[in-house]
């Protein structure tokens, strides 16, 4: 059983390669999972089967982490990780589950089969969040961990490593490389002069994003600007007519979208930074408020990587016309699950 956290797309994204993998490899592979990132997956594996786990629903809030609606979420999500626990049990027994396959949902461990944790960020105190709080979110983090049989990264070692210092940490670990659903790709270039907002995370901040990019393109009809959304394909919008969007567009589609956009404005989420390394494309990065681990990776991949970034809440006083960068990005790491895994 394969199972990503349901906090945006980019865990269930990153474990496309792996089920693919595993696909290809003679396993019978169950997803589980919850909300958008189980439907994600069900939509590019059909023929699999799904079993849905409890999901604590997580609101950043307008003030991130130190919001209100963040510290309830966080009260949902321990109480969540001993739902996940139970109902792990029960499906081991209903299914003959042989191995798990954990990214980030900390409640999968198991005394009867063999259970592999996934993660990027083993160390919380990276510069954008008090010590304290750092070190005590790391404790528990490892607690759990130390409860699977060994823990997988998804990251390169050494130079080439994307996270960083968020993947630093006394726990023995394996490094799979940088998971993308793009690895591989050939994506057909779109011949058109547009720029690219990829619009993904924890509402309420997916919408304030949206609504800015909207009002700054608005004011400015000279220039195109596409949206993918990740939101449900029912959802619609009404705008300019220099602003164009799709709500659940198909990976080669987005893969498209991406090679061939003038510019690209997105989150600094891991997940998504690991796209553009497999599709070898910087951007114009802005992180989610108050989200410690996005905005470390962003000042990260501005030093490191040439990438570009803003804050927010300086959108609104961005000349958008006069951001310009280079946009190619040649990321040497080749991702090879089959050596990796094997």
């Amino acid at each position: 059983m394969v199972a990503p956290l349901d906090w945006g797309l980019g865990h269930a994204s990153r474990c496309a390669p792996i089920v693919k993998f595993l696909v290809e490899q003679g396993f019978c592979v169950i997803i589980g999972g919850s909300g958008d990132s189980l439907d994600y997956l069900r939509e590019r594996f059909p023929e699999l089967e799904y079993v849905v786990l409890p999901s604590a629903k997580m609101n950043y809030g307008r003030r991130g982490m130190v919001s209100i609606p963040f510290l309830f979420s966080m009260l949902r999500f321990a109480r969540n990780i001993r739902k996940e626990h139970k109902a792990l049990e029960k499906i081991i027994a209903r299914y003959s589950v042989d191995y798990v396959l954990s990214d980030n949902r900390l409640g999968l461990y198991s005394d009867s089969v063999p259970a592999f944790y996934m993660t990027h960020q083993l160390n919380f105190d990276n510069g954008f969040l008090n010590r304290l709080p750092a070190r005590m979110m790391k404790r528990i983090h490892l607690r759990y961990i130390n409860k699977y049989r060994y823990c997988f990264v998804p990251d390169a070692e050494g130079e080439l490593s994307l996270s960083g210092i968020l993947s630093d940490s006394e726990i023995e670990t394996r490094h799979l490389g940088p998971l993308s659903r793009f690895y591989g790709k050939v994506p057909l270039k779109i011949d058109s002069d547009f720029d690219l907002l990829l619009l993904s995370g924890i509402e309420p901040q997916r919408t304030i994003l949206e609504k800015l990019f909207i009002e700054k393109y608005s004011s400015v009809p000279d220039l195109h600007l596409h949206i993918i959304r990740g939101v449900p394909a029912e959802a619609e919008l009404s705008l300019p007519s220099n602003i164009s969007y799709e709500n659940n567009p198909s990976d080669d589609r987005i893969a498209s979208l991406i090679v061939s956009a003038r510019r690209i404005f997105c989150r600094s989420g891991y997940s998504t930074l690991c796209d553009l390394a497999a599709l070898q494309r910087r951007a114009v990065l802005v992180p989610t408020p108050r989200q410690p681990e996005q905005e470390y990776l962003a000042t990260r991949f501005v030093e490191k990587f040439g990438f570009v970034v803003f804050d927010q809440n300086e959108l609104p006083k961005v000349n958008f016309s006069a951001i310009s960068y280079d946009s190619v990005w040649k990321y040497d790491y080749l991702c090879n699950l089959n050596e990796i895994l094997k």
